[in-house]
Formats: C-alpha cells, structure tokens, sequence
C-alpha cells in the first residue's frame, strides 16, 4: 500500500508540474502574438511628421517581463482599419436588380480590401504629412470601391439617447471641413461632395485619405485651367479616389453633362482593370467610344445624383426608347433589346409614374431610376456597336469573324461522339451559340435558354426514376433467372440501371449548377460561361456535359430493350416470336421515321463537310492538291 500511496503522490505532482508549464507557455505566447500584433499594426500607420497634425499617430508599448507568466500593453490610438471585407465573387451588381442587358463574359476581378495608406518608402513629404509630388491615374466609374471593401461596423461602441434631444446629425466623418458635405444615396451609401470644387468622392476613408484626396482635387482643377478655360463651368464635375494602398497616387475622371461623356487630363490606359471597353477588341471609331462613354456618364449619374438634370426632357427620352424596345422585342424573335417583354412594361409603368412629379427635385431618387435604365441601353448600344457598318442587328449574329482552328471534338471525334450521344450536343450547341455570341449574353435569350434547359433536365429526372424503376422491377419478374449473372439479359438491365441512375445523378448536378449561376443575374452567369467555354474543349465541351442526362437514358432505355428482348426470345414459341418480332419492325420503322422527318440523322451532311474540311487540312499543310 505504501508503494501505492507513494506512486500516486508522485503521479500527482507529476501533473501539477506539467500544468503549470503549460499555463506558462500559453501565457508567454499569447504575450508574443499581441506584441508582433502591435509591431504589424505600427508599421502600416500613417507616418506623419508634424507633431501639430491632426492625423492619429501610434503610440503604444509592450513590456514582457522575463521570469513572469504576465504583460501590460498601452492603449494604442491606431486608426481603425477601413474597409476590411474580403472580395466577393459576387459582381457590384449583386447589389443592384439583376443586370437585365448584354454581358461581356470577361471575369472581372473584385479590387483587394483597402488599408489605411502609408507613405511611399522615398516620396518627400510636405509639413502637413502628405507627399508633396502626386500622381494621378486615370479611371473609369468603379461600382468596386463602392459595393465592395466596406467597412464593418464597431460593436464595442454604443450610445443611448439624452433626455430632450430632437437633432441626429451625421457624425460618422467628424474630420470634414471647408465646402465639403455628406450626401446619402438613395441605396443608403454615404459619399462626400463639395458644391465649390464640384467634386464627389467615396466617404468610407480615413482622415488622411480625405485630406490627400482634397489635395489631388485641387491640384487637378489647376492642371485642368492650363488646358481646359471652360473647366469651371457647372456641368463639369470631378469625382477623385485615393489609389488602394499608394499614398501619393489617386484615380479620377471628369464628367461632362453637356455631352455626356466623361474625359481626363492625361491619356486613358486600356490595361487598367477597369476598363470602359469591357476587353472588347475592335473599338477604334469615336462614335462607338462615345457609347462607351456615355454608359459611363450614365453609371455616374446614378452613383451620384447631386447634378440637377433635365428630369422632363430625360423621361421623354427614355419612354420612347422603351416603347421602341418593346415594339422590337413583340414583333421579333432577334431582337437585341436588353430586357424582356414583362420588363420594358415595368420600366414604361415606372416611367409614367415619374411623368407625373417630374417637375419636382427635392429627391434624388428619380435620377437614379433614369440613369441606371438609361446605362442599360447605352451599354447595348456600345456591345451591339450600334452605327457602324459592322453593328449587330439580330441577337444571335456574331460581329466577329472568328475562324475555327482544328478541335479534337470538332473533327473525326465529334462526329463518333455525337453518334454514340445521339447527335445531342449538336442541338445543344446551337442552341448555345444563339445565346453565347461573341462572348457576350443578352438577357432575354439568355433567361429563355436558362428556362429550356431546367425544363429538360427535370423531365428526364422524372423519366429516369419510371425507368430505374422498370429495371428493378423487371429483375423479380420470375423468368429473369439472377443467379445465372452471364446472362444477356441481366448484363443488359444492370448497365440499363447504372446508365439509368448516371442521367439521374448528372441531371441534378446540372439542376443544382443552373439554379446557382443562372438564375441568379446575368452578369455571373456570363463569368460561368467564359470560365467554362475558355478551355481546351470550348464551348463543345459545355454543350456535351449538357447533352449526357438525354444520352444516358436513352441508352438506358435500349439496354432494357435489349434486356427485355433477349427474354421474350429465349424461350417462346413461334407465334409469339413472329407478333414481338413484327411489333418491334413497326415500332422501329416509326422512330426512323420520325428520325428522317425531323432531320435529327443528318449523317451525310456531316460526312461531307468532315471530308471536305480534312482535305482543306492536307493542303494546306502539305501542299497536295
């Protein structure tokens, strides 16, 4: 017993030990995390040199005491860190209605979180702490800055409401000063104007931002009136960004309300992320940039409606653009208008709605409404290149005269795939190709496509679960002997389950895929597209995967034939024979027929131009006639 007692006193403080350098290591650790936390957080602080400036300095300390589990951290007055929410998939325009108009299917990609701006390692700096030499970087209207890289809010700050107070001002930018105001969009977003400068900004930046971006203001009207001697006039105005993580450099444009049109100081650079052309190639005439331009205008008016336009002239305007878009889009199958039927008669609802207080501009909420419905169809106008000789005039025709390279599956191979398919992705690649044009969508085919292809998938989800059904069902009928596996027929109905139950399963992964990129907006749906047609199998790959639920069932449907034959025939007599085999003459010479009427075969087509297209090949790389 006492060797017992004595083992487990031992145990005991065995443990007491070993907790108690655990609780020491933990401690020393957290300790040493929240100093490189303080250490990171000091470096990235705006350095500021004017021990007058108004701009919040760091000033923090950590003592770690060797020897003790224990720490004291000053309170650091850091800046709070702006605009911490990661980038989205999500387009801007998940904030917006679902973008009803043409989509270019070039991804783009979400700006990365702001922080607050250090100074350049180099740049000299003025005694107010700003950079004394500025760069300025042209820019188009960026729904980025605005719908993305929002700040979160701080929950460790609350206040209750005094005793008799009537007045809630905004305080959420104490550091403004001068001309400068806070607006409110009527979406709810905060941004900045100043009626002297007519310049806007983006309220959702620190104090240090705000005093470079005023100075970039500034500096830019004075660069402008070397140029420009009208600059100052009241339809010019400028909207200025500070550049994300450079504190010397800002974006900027000018708008132009007279022309509707915007335009800069320095040369546009068409590698910018956001570029006004939409990666479109082949856009050189000036009247088709203006299109560009002008949807670019209108982005603005509906991102700022400060401006005080022609609300009166404007409706006019954008009643007869709708009336037109809906005559078009009644009378033609083709049309290019870049909303459907029930929504122009929406849109020409509201518009008739805002004829009615026209005359009234105490709310900006009008201006929002025509400007964006008005960016909608300037931005069709620019995607169909709408006046000049080459302008798309039906939907499903392309402007660009791309030639087809040698494909794996548009050669020999597709022409075995589509048969083995039942010349199934065929039919979905031109359906497709009328939808998918030149990279783009139009969101009234588009929705129709969308709509086509659900309605396919979940019936052949209801005629695959009959079937998986038979097939099970046909293996307890007595005469399908199980145990003898080598069976024709039971080889034939388990690979009629198993092609069965594949359409079954592809065809709810396509149900899932559709309802998350496609009925969602048009503008993600384009980015799905691009992603799955921008690769080595094209857009013939998208419209295999598209075509394999109809493939499998069908070929479900003739292994259970198969199945089912071999039975009948394995054992029957010879007026049942010659009635199944007479049936299954008639049936067969019906779906021929059918095949035939409809031109689904369409063989010998095919075959000559696989012909003609190798030959055309083997000239011109050997140079045989």
């Amino acid at each position: 017993m006492s060797n017992a007692t004595l083992i487990r006193k031992l145990l005991k403080r065995l443990f007491q030990v070993l907790a108690t350098l655990a609780t020491s290591s933990a401690r020393r650790l957290l300790i040493l995390v929240s100093c490189f936390r303080r250490f990171v957080a000091k470096v990235h602080a705006p350095i500021l040199h004017d021990t007058d400036s108004k701009f919040s300095t760091v000033d923090s300390c950590c003592a770690v005491l060797t020897g003790i589990s224990s720490a004291r951290c000053s309170q650091s007055t850091l800046p709070l860190p702006l605009h911490t929410i990661p980038p989205s998939a999500v387009s801007p325009v998940a904030s917006t209605p679902p973008c009803a108009m043409p989509v270019s299917g070039a991804p783009q990609h979400a700006n990365p979180p702001q922080t607050p701006l250090p100074l350049a390692v180099g740049n000299a700096i003025s005694a107010n702490g700003l950079p004394i030499t500025l760069h300025f970087v042209p820019s188009a209207v960026d729904h980025k800055s605005r719908y993305d890289n929002r700040p979160f809010v701080d929950k460790s700050h609350s206040s209750g409401i005094l005793a008799f107070t009537r007045s809630f001002p905004n305080k959420s930018c104490p550091w403004l000063n001068g001309d400068w105001q806070r607006c409110v969009h009527p979406e709810g977003a905060l941004y900045l104007y100043n009626g002297r400068k007519r310049t806007f900004t983006e309220a959702h930046i620190n104090e240090y931002s705000f005093h470079l971006m005023d100075r970039c203001a500034d500096e830019l009207y004075d660069l402008a009136r070397t140029k420009l001697p009208n600059i100052d006039a009241d339809d010019i105005e400028l909207v200025v960004q500070v550049v994300l993580n450079q504190a010397d450099s800002c974006q900027y444009y000018f708008v132009d309300h007279a022309t509707r049109t915007l335009f800069w100081l320095h040369d546009y650079d068409l590698e910018t992320e956001n570029n006004i052309f939409d990666g479109f190639p082949g856009v050189c005439d000036p009247s088709h940039i203006r299109y560009a331009l002008e949807s670019q205008y209108w982005m603005h008016c509906e991102r700022y409606p400060k401006h005080e336009l022609d609300r009166v002239k404007l409706l006019k305007e954008l009643r007869a653009v709708v009336v037109h878009a809906s005559a078009e889009i009644i009378t033609s199958d083709t049309s290019l208008s870049p909303f459907g039927a029930d929504e122009l008669s929406s849109i020409l609802e509201l518009v008739n709605h805002l004829q009615e207080n026209a005359q009234e501009t105490d709310f900006p909420h009008p201006i929002c409404v025509i400007a964006r419905f008005m960016h909608y169809f300037c931005k069709a106008k620019y995607y169909n290149f709408c006046g000049l000789p080459c302008a798309r005039l039906d939907a499903d025709k392309p402007v660009y005269n791309d030639i087809a390279s040698f494909h794996p599956l548009s050669g020999s191979l597709s022409l075995v795939l589509d048969a083995m398919l039942f010349w199934a992705p065929q039919a979905h690649l031109d359906d497709l190709r009328r939808v998918w044009v030149d990279k783009c969508l139009n969101s009234p085919r588009w929705k129709d496509y969308n709509a086509k292809l659900m309605t396919e998938w979940t019936g052949i989800t209801i005629y695959s679960t009959v079937m998986l059904a038979v097939d099970v069902s046909f293996l307890a009928v007595p005469n399908v002997n199980i145990s003898t596996s080598q069976s024709i027929g039971i080889i034939a109905t388990y690979l009629s389950i198993i092609l069965i139950t594949g359409s079954l399963v592809v065809s709810v992964l396509l149900v899932r895929q559709n309802q998350r990129y496609g009925c969602e907006s048009v503008d993600k749906a384009g980015d799905f597209l691009y992603n799955m047609t921008d690769t080595f199998f094209g857009d013939k790959g998208l419209a295999t995967v598209n075509s394999l639920p109809y493939a499998m069932l069908m070929w479900g449907m003739i292994y259970f034939s198969i199945a089912l034959l071999y039975n009948v025939f394995k054992s029957t007599t010879m007026v049942m024979l010659a009635s199944v085999v007479s049936g299954c003459a008639v049936v067969t010479m019906f779906i021929l027929w059918f095949i035939w009427a409809a031109r689904e075969l369409d063989i010998f087509k095919r075959l000559a131009e696989l012909i003609l297209s190798a030959r055309s090949r083997i000239i011109s790389r050997f140079g045989v006639p």
